[in-house]
C-alpha cells in the first residue's frame, strides 16, 4: 500500500504543478479576463460549451477504435469471401470430368455408317455422309478437328431421334452442332434430315515425365585391373 500511496501524493503533485504552470500563463490569464468580463449568461453558455467540447474529445478516442474496429471486421469478412469463393472454384474445376480426345473422323464416320446400317434404313434413305470443314461461326474452326454431314430421307419421328441421340453418344468430344429437317416432298408424313457433327479439338494430356532409372552402387572393384 505504501508505494500506492507513494504514486498517488505524486500524481496529486505533479497536477498542482501543472495547474500552477497553465495559471502563470499568458493564455489562461487573458481567457479568465474575457471569462469575467462576460455576462453571466455568456458565462453559464461557455461552461457548457466547454463542457461540451471536453466531452465530445473524451468520447472521440473510443469512438475512433470502434470506427477501426469496423473496418476491419469489414476487411477481414470481404477476404473471407474471397478465399471461400477462391475454395468453391478450385474445387469446381477439379471436379470438371476430363474430356476425352475426339476419335478421327474417319472413325467417326465408320461409326455413323455402322449405326445406320443398324436402324435397318433402305438404301434410297441414305444420302450419304461426308466430312467437311467447319465453317460454322458457333464453333470456332480452329477448336475442331472437323465435320461430318449425314443426309437421311424419309424418316419418321422416332428414327429422326434415335439416330440423333446414336450420333450425339459416339464420343463426348463428338457434339450434334445442326439438325435440319424438311418435310419429304412426296410424303409429308416422312422427314428429310440432315446431321451436322463436329468433332472438337481436344489438346492431349501432357505425357507423364520418365521416371529417372535408380542410381546403382558403384562397382567396388571397378578400378582393380
Amino acid at each position: 500500500m505504501s508505494s500506492f500511496d507513494d504514486l498517488k501524493e505524486r500524481f496529486i503533485a505533479d497536477s498542482r504543478a501543472t495547474w500552477e504552470r497553465i495559471q502563470e500563463s499568458t493564455a489562461y490569464n487573458q481567457m479568465r479576463d474575457r471569462y469575467e468580463n462576460m455576462t453571466p449568461p455568456m458565462q453559464k453558455l461557455t461552461v457548457v460549451g466547454g463542457a461540451a467540447l471536453l466531452t465530445l474529445l473524451v468520447l472521440s478516442i473510443p469512438y475512433g477504435k470502434y470506427t477501426q474496429s469496423n473496418e476491419y471486421v469489414g476487411e477481414f469478412e470481404s477476404k473471407r469471401m474471397t478465399i471461400r469463393e477462391l475454395l468453391k472454384v478450385s474445387r469446381e474445376s477439379s471436379d470438371v470430368p476430363q474430356i476425352p480426345q475426339a476419335p478421327s473422323m474417319d472413325m467417326i464416320r465408320n461409326n455413323v455408317d455402322n449405326q445406320i446400317k443398324a436402324a435397318n434404313l433402305l438404301p434410297e434413305q441414305v444420302q450419304g455422309t461426308e466430312i467437311q470443314e467447319n465453317t460454322s461461326n458457333l464453333v470456332p474452326k480452329n477448336l475442331t478437328e472437323g465435320l461430318l454431314q449425314v443426309s437421311l430421307v424419309k424418316l419418321n419421328l422416332r428414327q429422326v431421334l434415335d439416330l440423333g441421340h446414336q450420333f450425339q453418344s459416339i464420343n463426348s468430344s463428338v457434339k450434334l452442332k445442326d439438325l435440319i429437317m424438311t418435310a419429304n416432298r412426296e410424303d409429308s408424313r416422312y422427314f428429310d434430315v440432315v446431321y451436322k457433327l463436329v468433332a472438337l479439338a481436344v489438346p492431349a494430356p501432357p505425357a507423364p515425365e520418365p521416371a529417372e532409372p535408380p542410381r546403382g552402387r558403384k562397382n567396388r572393384n571397378s578400378g582393380d585391373e
